[in-house]
Order: structure tokens, then sequence, then C-alpha cells
């Protein structure tokens, strides 16, 4: 009789430790949440189909920096290396620099803006926009009672009056509507993007819809790190490009 109460005594205390564990562990950070901002650095390659045998491809190396009380700041410095549509030879693009601030957050919803300022820095002028472009956006994030993400915000992209001869300056407004599900599984992760995309220079508008595919690969470097494959489709007669295709690696929070 001794024994048969010892070995439940036993399995509870079993139970009661691994729990505890399982509670200490930090929780993997995927990047789908944008009101948290973490070190991070990654790179990946990006294929772009214009239609009529046209396309181009572009390398892009990341590496994003938090500051500022409870690391409510952080700035993104991104090297581009591009092919052109016509030469397919790839050169230094348009160096950019993206500053975030989270204005506020709690258990239920974000609100943050960011600044991102794209130079002239292309090595031709297929590889760029040929001005010094400056883009603007607010977000809110609403964190449902299930887990999921979504994150509506209003991007104006804009050219700073410095374009190239031939160039027209760049004014655009977008709809962007951010969504991530929470997934049963761990394994994986999901973020769709579809978009809503005005061109006040052509005026003319198109459509796009983004989706991430992200799978966690343990730690690496100090963080958690990850791979991800993002396709693109847009829609309208105007759009700029049939589709795109984005694969990259990327290490969160080291």
């Amino acid at each position: 009789m001794k024994h048969l109460l010892t070995i439940p005594a036993t399995v509870c205390s079993a139970i009661l430790v691994t729990g505890a564990w399982a509670q200490s562990q930090p929780e993997v950070n995927n990047g789908t949440n944008p009101t948290i901002l973490a070190t991070s650095a990654g790179i990946q390659y990006k294929y772009s189909d214009f239609g009529s045998g046209f396309s181009n491809g572009l390398f892009e190396a990341s590496f994003t920096v938090p500051f500022g009380p409870g690391n409510n700041n952080a700035l993104t410095f991104t090297l581009p290396y591009a092919s052109g549509p016509v030469d397919d030879s790839f050169g230094l693009g348009d160096l950019n620099v993206k500053f975030i601030h989270v204005l506020a957050v709690n258990a239920t919803r974000g609100i943050a803006y960011t600044a991102k300022l794209s130079f002239d820095s292309a090595d031709r002028p297929d590889l760029g926009s040929g001005q010094t472009v400056l883009e603007l956006s607010g977000f809110y994030a609403k964190f449902l009672k299930d887990g999921s993400i979504v994150a509506p915000s209003l991007v104006q992209t804009f050219g700073l009056g410095d374009e190239d001869a031939g160039r027209s300056k760049i004014n655009m407004t977008t709809f962007d509507f951010y969504y991530v599900p929470k997934l049963a599984t761990e394994k994986m992760f999901v973020a769709f993007d579809p978009a809503l995309i005005y061109d006040w220079q052509r005026d003319k508008g198109y459509a796009s819809l983004t989706t991430t595919f992200g799978f966690p690969l343990g730690k690496a470097f100090g963080g958690d790190s990850q791979i991800f494959i993002k396709p693109q489709i847009l829609a309208g007669a105007h759009r700029p490009a049939d589709w795109s295709l984005q694969v990259g690696y990327k290490v969160i929070g080291f």
C-alpha cells in the first residue's frame, strides 16, 4: 500500500516540475507582432516577374536594432543588391533606413508609426528609383482573444523632389490590411498582407496580396532563427508587376 501511494506522488512532482519548466521558457519571437521590437538580422532574395519576358532579382541584407525605454524604438538598415529587367547583371540598389516608434501597447492593442528614407544610391538607373524617397506609415494592431493579430496601416510614399531627368516623382498611398492567424502548431506561422495601392502621379490604382509562410528553426546565434517564403500576386490593369517570390533567413532577438 505504501508503494501505491508513492508512485502517484512521484508522478505529480514530475508534472509540476515539467509545467514550471515549460512556463519559464521564453516564447519564440517569430517577428509577426509588429509592436515587439527586437534585434534582428536577415538575408533574403526576391524574384519579380513584370510580364512580357521582363523580370529582376533582388538580394537584401537587413539589420534591426531597438533602443529607448522598453525598446519602443528601432532602426532597420537595408542593403540591396539587385539586377535590372533589361540588364541582368547585379549592382548596388537604393540603400534605406527605417525608424519605428511604438507609441502605446497593452494586452489588446498597439499603436505605432514608421518613417523610412531610401537614398538614391543605385549603381545604375534601372536598379533604383532615381530619387530620394520618404515613406511614412501608421498602424493600429489589435490582438484578438484567440491569439491572432489584425494590424491595418496607412502608408504614404513620396519622392523628395530630386528625381533624375526622365523619372517621374513618386507619390503613392497604400492601405495595408495585415492579418496573422493563430495556428494550432508552432512549427510554422502564416501572415496575410492584402493591400490597395494608388499612384497619384499616374492616377492609377492596383491591388496586391502577399502571404508569408514561416518556419522556425530553433535557436541560432543567440536568437530565434527562421526561414520564410513570401509569394506575392498583383491585380489590376495598371499593376507594375504580375507576381513575385521572396525567400529568406532571419535571426531575431540575439
